[in-house]
């Protein structure tokens, strides 16, 4: 078989099989994404299902539930109940008198025709009276002791029907007797008159709880801790009802009372509350249980993964070890050019980074070679400009030969010519500065002024210099020629264009640790303010205030066509010693 020369593929090409490669470990993260997706997926379609179902069987208990509500309030209501609850009660007796009772008997037998729901009826008035009646034939022994002196208005379930005000409140369990809890739950309505709200008594009706295995359908077969519950948090067990696997459904009803339906682990729940009893219908089932196909899925997913891995793993050892020899090579020969070594002897193959090593060792020989020559012309170069400084005029014999013209003048009466060549001589002299870069804002402003002498007569007068400069900030320091190319760009830009007379204003200022300048002229202004970077001058400036300052400092340059334009200066306070403030 050939051998596959991975050394003469393209660089795109191995990186795209590296690409691949590294593609292989991400199906890893792919599976366990897929196994945790599928399982929340199965978590959520189980709770919109059951979300469904608790609804229905909601509305199912609330169907029968308001049946019993809406017949009870018909007959509690009658006129002749409330009239007999009003009586007085003189002799103190906790009993009806007879014809009271033959009245509340045929109440409750009327209620018990009409609903099988309904197994008791007691009544409590406010005079201390009781009455009962049970359907069909009862041992009615353990309800004997409220006929006596027992006050049933400090019981919790009382307290909760009162804060109801006449509106049917129901409980889990039997609320007379709490130990038989067994099939029972209790409708209790505090009894108000309908005429003017006077509170009557108390009614606690005892149902079966028949209707609510009517109204809950039976657990799936499919899961085997499916569980469903009814909560009513105002009983002492909280448990209503309840169907389910036993002992599954006793861990998840007792999980779910310590923990409540927010936990995550280890069993799921989902909830519906009862708009009739405010009761919580809740089916709960154990997580394990229900992501049994997740589990699957992750199984067969985790296998293939590692297998993938396997693979990708011995796949990329190779392919690595074959793209990184080359750059290996190329590595040895860059560091032996930092060397300085000239005899490079690494061969390289036809590969595109092959091809990079042998063109670095011909572009070394040939830099080694062109840095020789360059440093041959440097050489030259220097000894040209030497011997072209020993030409140029010695600066004391120019200013020597300026205090000669300005003499002259002098002796020939000629004021104004020995006052400018006086000031042509001192600009010379701040210009140079002693090849120092730093002058004082006083020795700037003297040379703005000797500068605009100069231009005064040579425009007879026409243009005006004003200086607002703070006194404070006059010795400070600044890089020398920083105001005067742009009073000079003023001048010729901005004034001389212009017909009539003219000014150029200079103001200075100190604002904490900066200083900023302004020069302003009434010239013609521009329509481009780009055209004041145009000449050297003023790029000249910005280029040093950037290098010595930063580049957080500069200029800002306005202008109005027609009007003038005005050049705003900031750079920093500077000490004496060359620092910053």
């Amino acid at each position: 078989m050939k051998k596959i020369a991975i050394g003469k593929w393209k660089l795109k090409t191995q990186i795209l099989v590296s690409m691949v490669i590294m593609t292989l470990f991400a199906t890893c993260a792919l599976g366990v994404s897929i196994w945790t997706v599928s399982k929340r997926i199965i978590e959520e379609n189980y709770t919109k299902t059951y979300e469904s179902n608790l609804r229905s069987f909601s509305s199912a208990i609330d169907f029968k539930l308001e049946a019993v509500t809406e017949l009870i309030r018909s007959e509690v209501l009658d006129g002749k109940i409330c009239q007999i609850l009003k009586e007085e009660n003189p002799t103190g007796s906790g009993y009806f008198s007879t014809s009271a009772s033959w009245t509340l008997n045929r109440m409750a037998v009327s209620l018990e025709s009409q609903s099988s729901l309904i197994d008791a009826v007691f009544l409590f008035d406010n005079n201390g009276r009781y009455h009962q009646h049970f359907r069909g034939e009862k041992d009615s022994s353990k309800y004997q002791k409220f006929y006596g002196d027992l006050d049933v208005s400090q019981e919790a379930w009382y307290k909760l029907a009162q804060n109801q005000k006449g509106r049917e409140c129901y409980f889990g369990y039997n609320v007379l007797i709490p130990d038989d809890t067994k099939g029972k739950v209790s409708l209790v309505k505090e009894i108000r008159s309908p005429s003017d709200r006077e509170v009557l008594g108390m009614l606690v009706v005892r149902l079966t709880n028949s209707f609510l295995r009517s109204s809950l359908v039976g657990n799936s077969k499919e899961f085997a801790s499916d569980t469903l519950l009814i909560i009513d948090e105002n009983s002492p067990e909280h448990v209503v009802y309840h169907t389910g696997n036993e002992p599954a459904n006793e861990r998840i009803i007792s999980y779910y009372l310590e923990n409540g339906p927010d936990e995550r682990e280890p069993y799921l729940y989902t909830t519906c509350v009862n708009s009739v009893t405010g009761w919580k219908v809740v089916n709960g089932i154990a997580r394990s249980d229900l992501s049994k196909d997740s589990v699957y899925v992750g199984t067969t997913v985790a296998v293939a993964a590692i297998f993938i891995l396997l693979i990708s793993i011995l796949l990329s050892t190779m392919l690595s070890k074959r793209i990184n020899q080359p750059l290996h090579k190329l590595e040895k020969v860059l560091g032996e050019v930092q060397q300085g070594s000239r005899n490079i002897t690494e061969e390289f193959d036809d590969g595109e980074i092959g091809r990079i090593g042998n063109t670095l060792k011909e572009t070394v020989n040939h830099n080694i070679e062109l840095k020789e020559r360059l440093l041959e012309m440097d050489l030259k170069e220097r000894e040209s400009e030497l011997l072209l400084l020993q030409a140029q005029i010695n600066p004391h014999f120019l200013y020597n030969t300026l205090d000669s013209i300005y003499c002259q003048a002098k002796l020939k009466g000629e004021d104004g010519i020995a006052e400018m060549v006086n000031d042509l001589s001192e600009t010379f002299k701040i210009s140079l500065n002693k090849g120092q870069q730093k002058i004082t804002i006083a020795e700037e402003m003297e040379y703005i002024q000797r500068y605009m002498k100069i231009q005064d007569v040579r425009h007879q007068g026409r243009f005006e210099l004003i200086m607002e400069i703070e006194e404070e900030i006059l010795p400070l320091h600044m890089i020398k020629l920083i105001l005067q190319p742009f009073v000079e760009n003023s001048m010729y830009h901005g004034l001389e264009p212009k017909i009539g007379s003219g000014f150029v204003e200079i103001k200075g200022e100190r604002m904490e640790n900066d200083l900023y300048f302004s020069v302003t002229d009434n010239g013609v202004g521009m329509e481009n303010l780009d055209q004041i970077y145009n000449g050297y001058g003023i790029r000249n400036v910005v280029d040093r205030i950037h290098l010595f300052y930063g580049e957080e400092y500069g200029i800002k340059v306005t202008s109005e066509y027609g009007a003038g334009t005005r050049v705003d200066i900031h750079i920093p306070v500077m000490k004496e010693e060359g620092g910053f403030e």
